[in-house]
């Protein structure tokens, strides 16, 4: 089996899903010096003054590292015989995050919204690829 060159771009996907996990790091990390919110506490007590705004940021950070493994490796997986079409899958759910962590961050729940819908238009067509993939290569379809 040889990989086909436009597997690049699946790599290049893979690149800036640690992009992304860069940022929404750095703005936990900022929110926990702004919020005097201290290692090795994950979330702010209820009591805390700032535990919603410090809370929304971590956990847009916390929820993207819930399904990052899973989806990069979806897209590695399919990449091998869509490679274009799991790497714009993968890129979209890369910008869904990027929208969600922001939108989570400013807005509070609410915000979240839109990057969660966009993230979703790629990793739920990965994971249908992953059957459909499978299926072909098995023989089933």
């Amino acid at each position: 089996m040889e990989i086909e060159p436009d597997y690049g771009y699946v790599l290049i996907v893979l690149g800036l899903s640690w992009i992304l996990n860069i940022f929404l790091s750095v703005q936990v990390s900022r929110a926990r010096k702004l919020y005097k919110v201290n290692y090795p506490t994950l979330y702010a007590s209820e009591s805390h003054k700032n535990a919603e705004s410090f809370n929304c940021i971590q956990r847009a950070h916390q929820n993207t590292l819930e399904s990052w493994a899973p989806v990069q490796i979806l897209m590695l997986v399919n990449g091998v015989f869509q490679p274009t079409l799991a790497a714009t899958l993968g890129f979209l759910w890369v910008v869904g995050r990027f929208l969600y962590g922001i939108g989570y961050a400013s807005s509070g729940p609410k915000g979240r919204m839109l990057g969660g819908a966009v993230s979703h238009l790629g990793d739920l067509p990965l994971f249908l690829m992953t059957f459909y993939n499978g299926g072909k290569l098995s023989g089933l379809l």
